[in-house]
């Protein structure tokens, strides 16, 4: 294995290597690595009673099993975060690959989509009362446990409270697109 030598200046990349990539070519190095994709989803009081609020990620990941910590990154400017502190609970249903239209609902914005209520076939979590979709390969209720600013997202992150998992095959993303799993020989 051969080691960059240091530098006063900072390391030394071979030629045509970058040291600080830029956003886009960031993007398209980060895009080599496949994840899955969720529909987060909370609760918040209006006037008119309790309304949802769901959106799509690919920022899951599984934190600690004792005790049971889950973590998504949100923008820093972003309302549904907002809506997530103020509510203390939220959940994640792991999407199939029949939810690719559903991932369009979710990242529209606010302004432009339909009530979230009407925009899949969702249950009301026992747990949270948040909602989840009950046909995925699986469905989490969470806590919020603690939020840290990490540049320009927030690290948030749940305790699970219920956890429901279901024999389906995931909705993954890699290279900027949707697909699906094909198993190993």
């Amino acid at each position: 294995m051969s080691s960059v030598p240091a530098t006063p200046g900072g390391p030394t990349a071979p030629p045509g290597v970058s040291v600080l990539p830029d956003p886009e070519q960031l993007r398209r190095v980060l895009g080599q690595f496949v994840t899955g994709v969720c529909a987060v989803s909370t609760r918040f009081d209006t006037p008119a009673g309790v309304r949802h609020d769901a959106i799509a990620v690919n920022s899951f990941t599984s934190v600690s099993l004792e005790p049971p910590l889950v973590s998504i990154c949100l923008r820093g400017d972003s309302t549904f975060l907002e809506r997530i502190r103020t509510s203390g609970q939220w959940a994640v249903s792991f999407l199939g690959g029949r939810a690719r239209s559903l991932v369009g609902v979710l990242t529209a914005p606010a302004t432009e989509r339909p009530a979230v209520e009407e925009a899949a076939d969702w249950s009301v979590g026992p747990h949270t009362g948040c909602l989840v979709l009950p046909d995925g390969p699986g469905t989490l209720e969470c806590d919020l446990h603690l939020t840290q600013a990490l540049g320009d997202h927030v690290l948030v992150v749940g305790r699970v409270l219920g956890a429901v998992g279901r024999d389906h095959d995931p909705l993954v993303f890699h290279r900027g697109t949707f697909t699906g799993v094909t198993p190993a020989m």
